[in-house]
């Protein structure tokens, strides 16, 4: 919003509420201001969470459908992470 439309709105709100009622008004859309902000955080907190949810299950299935191959394609587990075998350096 330009400075003249916010002098327009200014002009309007006193014309229309008077100048008596411009504090309060201004009160309460401050409230509600508040309110809309905290509510669209809320709103996206919510959402990210249930995204994050569902990424972490679809990672999970995804590592135990390449563990299970991996198990397939390596049966006597010669790439295991066995470290009877490996000496101290």
């Amino acid at each position: 919003m330009s400075l003249g439309e916010l002098l327009l709105i200014f002009i309007v709100a006193i014309v229309v509420f008077g100048p008596a009622k411009l504090p309060m008004l201004a009160t309460h859309l401050g409230q509600f201001m508040r309110k809309v902000n905290q509510l669209k955080e809320h709103t996206s907190s919510f959402w990210q969470q249930q995204l994050n949810e569902v990424q972490l299950h679809e990672n999970q299935r995804k590592a135990e459908k390449a563990d299970l191959h991996y198990q397939q394609t390596d049966p006597e587990n010669k790439n295991s992470d066995n470290t009877e075998n490996i000496r101290p350096s």
